[in-house]
């Protein structure tokens, strides 16, 4: 066997055993080589990729060992104890919240009433005790602790908990959860957009299994996640983005099987025209070259073959529909990808402004490949519900951004223009107020048509066929 042969057929054993061993694996266990994201005591939330046999350092919180959480399921809490171990413990979330008329309006801050110092709490740490244990000393130490109400008292738990504890949750990566992630962190990353928004896009743009999307992406690839979380491996989504490279980082996070990464399509906005030609392929003779050069080759064809084969995927059109979430002007966009698109598909658009949405409408009403063009914008709030504390969060995004969506027409150029019925009768009654019928000033009986100069209505302009027949006979029993 050739050392081409070789090679090959190594990458496709190896291409297989991996489809095979990611297809077999259970999503709902955390596994080594995969991402996930831990929320800390404080609240905020770290993306760790997983390896065997390493560290993962959380700052202040700690450092515990990977194989400790690899193989178990998400969703459980643990705390790191003893030369980085770790230990399932109860949530602490999860408890039943009482019912109670209480204030704290006898209540003052005084620091005093905290009998255990700050040097106290300094060595209870170096002694390696707990951070569960720590608070349970500073809240038998509060000597005001009993008159807080309830919800006073989880507050002042959880405020120690961000300071003291080591207790960590592995999150399972999801569309929210990564949504979640950039839109606290960089919400400028992904444009702004609301997950509420997110999954209006996807709804309007009937996402789903066995069909081809189009997207324009500019979002770090959060709609294009979402789209090919929809379509589960079954089906194309073509990208368009900027650059040689595309940015679509969102897309590694969510640890999607080679099923389902293979239904990504990307291309370039130079690669999209068609006056654009690529540079043909220098084919070789691959059993001349080595083994690193062998590689490299192969490296270079694959993608000169993507390129190609995705180049004919896009000028063969047949879309199911087209996204499009860009800092460029929609007008020009729509120019450039309409034609690939099918007819009765949607278009959705979105961007953070209205204004400019409110152009690209203008463009839509006044072209004819466009049926019922809209501007929607959607409102999200979140709420603490508990029992005689219902209120808003205190820290609401103001605004999700805007959606612009219509469906595309495909218009049949070799059949003629259809008549709108109103200008149909509009046409009808002008020749009949200028036919002889209607001008002959001898015949009183003649049944007068008004004039068209007003609005057209079926209550207004309802001609009487009988008596344009009966006024045609008297008119001819004249002559």
């Amino acid at each position: 066997m050739s050392a081409v042969s070789q090679i090959t057929e190594d990458i496709i054993i190896k291409s297989e055993e991996n489809q095979e061993e990611r297809e077999e694996q259970d999503t709902s266990l955390i596994l080594d080589n995969q991402y996930i994201f831990i929320q800390l005591p404080s609240g905020n939330i770290k993306v760790v990729k997983l390896q065997k046999d390493t560290n993962v350092s959380l700052g202040k919180f700690g450092t515990f060992h990977s194989n400790g959480i690899i193989g178990r399921p998400f969703g459980h809490s643990y705390e790191i104890y003893d030369n980085y171990q770790v230990k399932v413990i109860k949530n602490v979330a999860l408890y039943e919240v009482d019912e109670t008329d209480a204030n704290n309006k006898e209540i003052l801050d005084d620091p005093s009433k905290q009998k255990l110092s700050y040097q106290e709490i300094e060595k209870l740490k170096k002694q390696g005790l707990e951070g569960q244990d720590i608070i349970k000393k500073m809240v038998e130490g509060h000597s005001a602790f009993d008159q807080k109400t309830e919800y006073s008292k989880a507050k002042y738990i959880k405020r120690k908990e961000a300071k003291f504890s080591r207790v960590f949750t592995p999150i399972k990566p999801t569309l929210y959860s990564v949504w979640e992630y950039f839109f606290s962190k960089n919400p400028g990353k992904i444009r702004d957009m609301r997950i509420d928004t997110l999954s209006q896009i996807l709804s309007l743009a009937n996402v789903r299994a066995y069909t081809k999307m189009l997207v324009v992406d500019d979002t770090q690839g959060l709609v294009i996640t979402g789209v090919m979380e929809r379509l589960g491996g079954y089906g194309i989504v073509l990208g368009i983005h900027d650059g040689e490279n595309h940015n679509y980082d969102i897309v590694r996070y969510m640890n999607f099987s080679k099923k389902i990464h293979d239904s990504l399509l990307t291309l370039s906005w130079q690669q999209v025209f068609k006056e654009e030609i690529q540079a043909p392929f220098n084919y070789q003779d691959e059993s001349t070259l080595s083994e690193k050069d062998l590689k490299y080759y192969l490296r270079r064809k694959v993608n000169y073959e993507r390129i190609r084969d995705t180049r004919e995927i896009l000028w063969r059109g047949e879309f199911d529909g087209l996204i499009v979430a860009s800092q460029y002007q929609p007008e020009s966009i729509l120019e450039t990808l309409m034609p690939y698109v099918s007819g009765s598909r949607p278009i959705i658009i979105y961007h953070i402004n209205k204004e400019v949405l409110i152009n690209a409408c203008v463009y839509m009403k006044i072209s004819k490949k466009f049926l019922n063009p809209q501007i929607t914008e959607s409102w999200l709030r979140q709420y603490q519900v508990l029992p005689g504390r219902i209120h808003p969060s205190m820290s609401t995004s103001g605004g999700g951004g805007y959606l612009l969506h219509a469906t595309h027409i495909v218009i049949n150029e070799s059949l003629p223009t259809p008549i709108p019925s109103y200008m149909k009768q509009k046409d009808t009654l002008e020749e009949l107020n200028k036919s002889d019928f209607c001008n002959n000033n001898s015949i009183d009986e003649t049944v007068k048509i008004e004039s068209l100069d007003q609005n057209v209505t079926s209550e207004n302009y309802l001609v009487n066929s009988e008596e344009l027949q009966e006024a045609e006979n008297k008119r001819i029993k004249l002559e």
